[in-house]
Formats: structure tokens, sequence, C-alpha cells
């Protein structure tokens, strides 16, 4: 009895140091699968952002994967929720090749995807090309463009009638045609336009407006925080 007696405070102690680890096991063991579960909820509201934002019919993007480089310069913060609501409930920050373009909260730490991209910049390129003599007259755009202006102003007397994109008729008109049209052209070949007018076109009578891209690659970067 005596022996028992004196072996009970140790029980007593080995029982409170038992419940004191088993609660701190499962605090532990809560607070990871809490973090666990916060990682997989800002991931996946951080992949569906990106996925937005390089979506070809996204406010960004001119096609899937390429984002035009003068929606990128102009987005701001207000811009940014009001477009991508999301953003509004949790900290985000978007960079491109690690420069900030918009933060909404502190997003400091959190989860980020990155995605490699193309940012497109589009240039405007004028030429008054010289025709040459023939009454079917051409000119190939050194860069394609997925549109041209032509400014059409023949001589009295001289009818511009057709207006060819390769082989495909983009203006047509017996009577004549003068002034400005914009004419849609393949953005995956080079383009020839061709012009068919009923004398020689002496120089400055047609002039091409086109807009030719250039590309570079990037790596978006979208973080969620919270």
């Amino acid at each position: 009895m005596t022996r028992g007696q004196a072996n009970m405070p140790a029980l007593l102690v080995a029982l409170l140091a038992l419940s004191t680890v088993a609660g701190v096991g499962l605090f532990v063991a809560d607070d990871a699968v809490g973090s666990a579960t916060r990682d997989a909820g800002e991931r996946r509201v951080a992949v569906a952002l990106s996925e937005r934002l390089v979506s070809a019919d996204g406010p960004l993007a001119v096609r899937g994967n390429v984002l035009d480089a003068g929606a990128v310069a102009s987005l701001d913060d207000a811009a940014f929720e009001s477009q991508y609501p999301v953003a509004r409930d949790r900290a985000v920050r978007v960079t491109i090749d690690g420069e900030t373009l918009v933060r909404t909260g502190d997003a400091d730490g959190g989860t980020t995807i990155r995605r490699v991209v193309l940012v497109e910049r589009r240039e405007r390129v004028t030429r008054t090309p010289s025709l040459g003599t023939n009454r079917e007259q051409s000119v190939t755009l050194p860069r394609r463009t997925p549109n041209a202006t032509l400014t059409l102003s023949p001589p009295n007397g001289t009818t511009v009638d057709t207006v060819r994109a390769n082989d495909r008729v983009v203006l047509h008109n017996a009577s004549g045609i003068t002034g400005t049209a914009t004419v849609d052209l393949s953005r995956f070949e080079t383009a020839t336009l061709t012009v068919e007018s009923s004398a020689r076109l002496p120089a400055g009578s047609v002039s091409v407006t086109y807009y030719p891209s250039r590309t570079r690659k990037a790596v978006l970067g979208v973080t969620v925080d919270g």
C-alpha cells in the first residue's frame, strides 16, 4: 500500500506529461493542416488569376499568352481590382520580370505562380512606295501586320478599281477607289499589296500604314498572400 501510494505522484506526473505532449502534438498538427489549406487556397487563386491574365479574351492579351505592352503599361491597382474582383479579397502582387505592375495589399509572402509569356509592342510605320510603271503594281510589306491602312489619291483621269492582298481582293469599286481604307491582313504570312489602276500611278499616289509587332519573352509572376 505504501509502495502504491509512493508511485501515485509519479503516475500523475507521467499522465500530465503525456497529456501535455499530446496537446502540443495536436496543436502542431492542426497548425500544419491549416497552413497547408491556406497554401492550397493561395495556389488555387494564383493559378486561376495567372490563367485569366494570359487568356486570349482578357483585357491584357492580344492572343493567348501574348500580352499587349500598352495594356500592361497602363494597368494600375484600381483597374486591376475592377477587372479581377478576386484581388479585392486577397493580397495580390503581379510582376513582369520581377518588376511590380500592381499590388493589392501586403503580398510580400504567400504563393507565387510564374508563367513565360510574350510581351508584344506594335509600331506604326508609313510607307509611300514607288509602284513602278505598270497598271498593276505591287508592294510587299517587309514585316507581318494584322491590318494596313491605305490612302489612295490617284491623279485626275486615273482610276484605282481593285486592291488585293496576296491573292485576296480586299478593296474593289469599278467606279474608282479614293481616300483612306483599312484592310485586314493575315498575321501568319507576309503581305503583298497589289493596286490595279487604269493607268500608271505616279509616286505619292499610294500611302500604306501598317503595324508590325516586336515581341520579347518575359516572366509573369502572380503572388497571392492570405
